[in-house]
């Protein structure tokens, strides 16, 4: 499912940056970091469908972050 996920996610943005991963007995958690192809976030509804995903969030950083 893992490859999967990637590369509808892929299909769908202009960028896919993987920033991290982690596996915790069998659940892989991935965190990418996306450019939008459009203001469009409709592909997460259709990633949450997919069997075997369990959890999608889709974030937006301005780059005013502060830790």
């Amino acid at each position: 499912i893992e490859e999967q996920a990637r590369i509808f996610v892929k299909s769908q943005v202009r960028r896919l940056n993987l920033k991290s991963k982690s596996v915790d007995n069998g659940c892989v958690e991935l965190n990418y970091e996306v450019r939008l192809k459009e203001d469009s976030s409709a592909f997460v509804n259709e990633l949450e469908a997919m069997p075997g995903v369990s959890r999608v969030v889709l974030v937006s950083y301005n780059g005013d972050y502060m830790g």
